[in-house]
């Protein structure tokens, strides 16, 4: 998901015309921007989980292992993939949007 979700923000910063700043600028935007990225994935997800999942998820969470916690998502929520494809896509809408990166 990390390669994904980096080719996504680069992406979205060519959209929105960012260009020519500073090597420190641009990595401090992309981390910025895939940091926002994974919240509103995280929004996404607690959303869609269903609430008799959600204090066995929150477990999941604590122990820090993505690969179960990918799992436990792709068992709770049938379509996962669609899910993270509308946080992307909320946050492209929001991001190209608005006219001050």
């Amino acid at each position: 998901m990390e390669y994904t979700l980096t080719a996504f923000v680069d992406t979205l910063l060519e959209q929105k015309g960012v260009s020519g700043l500073p090597p420190e600028v641009m990595n401090q935007l992309r981390s910025d921007l895939a940091d926002r990225a994974e919240n509103i994935i995280n929004a996404e997800i607690f959303v869609h989980m269903p609430k008799e999942a959600l204090e066995e998820f929150e477990m999941k969470l604590d122990t820090e292992n993505e690969e179960e916690i990918r799992d436990f998502c792709q068992r709770h929520i049938p379509n996962m993939d669609e899910v993270i494809a509308g946080g992307l896509m909320k946050l492209k809408n929001i991001y190209l949007a608005n006219t001050a990166a």
